[in-house]
């Protein structure tokens, strides 16, 4: 139990979860009305952004000398991050009159995670927030366009039910992953 608490205390994981409610309520009360996929998209992507804080400790040195399995520790950051910020817009968003398919959500929660740990192995941690809020950023003024390029990247305001922006979340989703647990945050 002391090598969790101290991985989840050496990168404010408990100032994290303290936040996260707080974070996604308030951003699902400035935005709710009326709850559109543009509303949904950017309170998984202030969720995603408050649960991906602490993807490496204080000294990145010490974290790689350490005997201890990190690619595991890491992997498990980053899913238990998704599910609490993917569970969190569920349950602030059942206060509505107009819930959002679960699938919307869970689809953009898990391609930012993705993107926020792709970003954090190449570029270094404090940049993790950088790739889910330009990728948001550059679908929100997007035309919606049917051209499979344009789909793939505006996939985070795309349909639910459409299959190619639910690939490309999981693709970023397992890609990012992957890529943190085996490498971690870049110093």
């Amino acid at each position: 139990m002391r090598p969790l608490a101290l991985y989840t205390r050496s990168r404010g994981v408990p100032a994290a979860l303290v936040a996260l409610p707080v974070v996604v309520l308030v951003a699902w009360s400035a935005l709710h009305s009326p709850w559109t996929s543009l509303s949904a998209s950017l309170t998984s992507l202030a969720a995603v952004l408050v649960a991906t804080t602490g993807l490496t400790g204080q000294d990145p040195e010490l974290d790689r000398s350490t005997a201890f399995p990190w690619p595991l520790w890491r992997c498990a950051h980053l899913l238990v991050a998704a599910v609490l910020a993917t569970a969190s817009v569920l349950a602030v968003q059942q206060l509505g009159q107009e819930p959002f398919p679960a699938a919307f959500v869970v689809r953009d929660t898990a391609g930012m995670i993705g993107l926020a740990g792709l970003a954090a192995a190449v570029a270094g941690a404090r940049f993790a927030p950088v790739a889910p809020v330009l990728w948001w950023a550059v679908a929100a003024i997007m035309p919606p366009a049917g051209s499979v390029t344009g789909r793939i990247a505006t996939w985070p305001l795309g349909s639910p039910d459409d299959v190619l922006t639910t690939w490309t979340a999981a693709v970023l989703f397992v890609t990012g992953i992957a890529a943190y647990s085996a490498r971690g945050g870049r110093r």
